[in-house]
């Protein structure tokens, strides 16, 4: 996967969202906060979800007729 490193990356900093989520919701933020940081949250997973989409895979390339 070419994009390996990348992806591994975006899904640290997305557990680091999840982090502060928790963290705002036990401290009893603001929602409005804990919202936007929801949306940052679904941000960088669409990020990853792109990256992964435009990855060729890798199992179909093996058995490609142009091996």
């Amino acid at each position: 996967m070419r994009y390996k490193n990348n992806v591994l990356d975006k899904l640290v900093r997305a557990d680091g969202i999840l982090m502060r989520i928790n963290l705002e919701v036990s401290r009893g933020m603001p929602q409005n906060t804990t919202l936007q940081t929801i949306e940052d949250l679904k941000e960088q997973l669409e990020e990853i979800r792109g990256m992964i989409s435009i990855e060729p895979d890798d199992f179909e390339q093996q058995f490609s007729p142009n091996r």
